[in-house]
């Protein structure tokens, strides 16, 4: 009894793609189709397969069906919306703040302007950098479908390819972060990396380490490239004994690790230190506070950071502050006028870091154990508080 029901379904399926090839490089909208039973028999398969074909496409909003005259070659505009592209997986305590505030944002930012948008998140975790497909199997069936107007991606460089090419032929706008898009809005990573270190420098610092992180994929990122400017600059070199970037910022135990590796071994100690990615941030402090290191007395810590994270600052530390917020709306604005098909003046928008000093940033307390177990709270202003 079942059988031919499974074998319909299975050619009701093969013939859906090539309809919707069909129908999406060579009908207009409005075109009327040709009778069901005309179409039915081309494929030659029996009326109900046919029909079962035409109201998966009905569902998509490719075709019209109207009692009485026939089916017609929907308007895909009137069903097509923004895609925002989350690939890794925004679940993960792991992940960037960045990577969790910056594509909610720019659906926030969409819908506030009216425009039909849809999130799609992927699972793909922080630190997999293998050569793997998409993991968002949904946003592969928006990009088949042809469901998007544009799209904002937050996804790493080796899962681009091959929708990325989808998407430019059927001529939907990307903007994403990546050198593979050709409309991109990035952070100024060599800046952080310069002023960081100019910084640092101004201080009295000249023992200077260095936290960052080399892709396996994209090679070093231009964090150290700008901090062995600052360097240079200054007639300095970049001591490699107080230089990691080995571990993967997601990874466990990354920052911990490579600042013990740095502080234990050797007996000069640096008297300065850049932190290039905020995930390197909580296991370099922890690290810092078990070994009993003074801050800023004995070592000034800079950090990058994404402005409204809630992760704890235990001391006083200088801030090279990106705004997740802003991007989001640059993006936004800039993925708008593509899809309106308006000019963009700059398809290569890069953004820069705010340098903020402890006393500048938001209040903060900052908790020290004293000798004797007391705790007290020191403010930004030197003033304490009661135990």
């Amino acid at each position: 009894m079942r059988e031919p029901i499974l074998k319909r379904e299975s050619l009701s399926r093969q013939i859906i793609p090539i309809l919707r090839e069909e129908i999406l490089t060579h009908r207009q909208p409005g075109q009327r189709l040709e009778p069901i039973e005309q179409m039915a028999k081309h494929f030659s398969v029996s009326f109900p397969t046919m029909r079962e074909a035409l109201s998966v496409l009905e569902q998509e909003g490719l075709v019209e069906r109207h009692v009485g005259r026939g089916t017609f070659v929907g308007d895909l505009n009137k069903s097509r919306h923004v895609g925002v592209l989350a690939e890794q997986d925004i679940s993960d305590p792991r992940i960037s703040y960045f990577y969790r505030r910056t594509p909610q944002r720019v659906v926030h930012f969409l819908r506030a302007n009216g425009w039909p948008v849809r999130l799609y998140a992927g699972h793909l975790a922080p630190d997999d950098e293998s050569l793997r497909p998409l993991t968002c199997t949904d946003f592969l069936e928006a990009v088949e479908r042809r469901r998007l107007s544009g799209v904002a991606a937050f996804a790493p460089d080796h899962t681009f390819s091959p929708w990325l090419e989808s998407l430019r032929k059927q001529g939907v706008p990307v903007v994403g972060l990546n050198p593979v898009c050709e409309h991109r809005v990035r952070v100024d990573h060599a800046e952080l990396g310069r002023k960081g270190g100019e910084y640092l420098l101004r201080q009295g610092r000249r023992r200077i380490a260095l936290l960052d992180y080399d892709s396996p994929l994209g090679g070093r990122l231009p964090h150290t490239e700008g901090f062995q400017a600052a360097m240079a600059a200054a007639g300095l070199e970049l001591n490699p004994d107080w230089t990691r970037h080995d571990s993967h910022p997601c990874a466990p135990g990354a920052g911990w690790e490579e600042f013990r590796a740095i502080w234990i071994n050797g007996r000069t100690k640096p008297n300065g230190l850049l932190i290039c990615d905020d995930n390197l941030f909580p296991g370099a402090a922890m690290a810092i506070l078990q070994l009993g290191i003074r801050v800023p007395e004995d070592l000034l810590v800079v950090t990058h950071w994404n402005k409204g994270s809630p992760m704890a600052v235990p001391f006083p530390v200088t801030k090279l502050q990106f705004a997740p917020d802003h991007h989001a709306r640059v993006m936004g604005e800039m993925l708008i006028k593509l899809v309106r098909r308006e000019p963009v003046a700059n398809h290569h928008v890069v953004l820069s870091c705010e340098l903020l000093e402890p006393e500048a940033a938001e209040p903060q307390v900052y908790s020290r154990r004293l000798a004797g177990g007391h705790e007290v709270n020191v403010a930004l202003d030197g003033g304490r508080s009661a135990p």
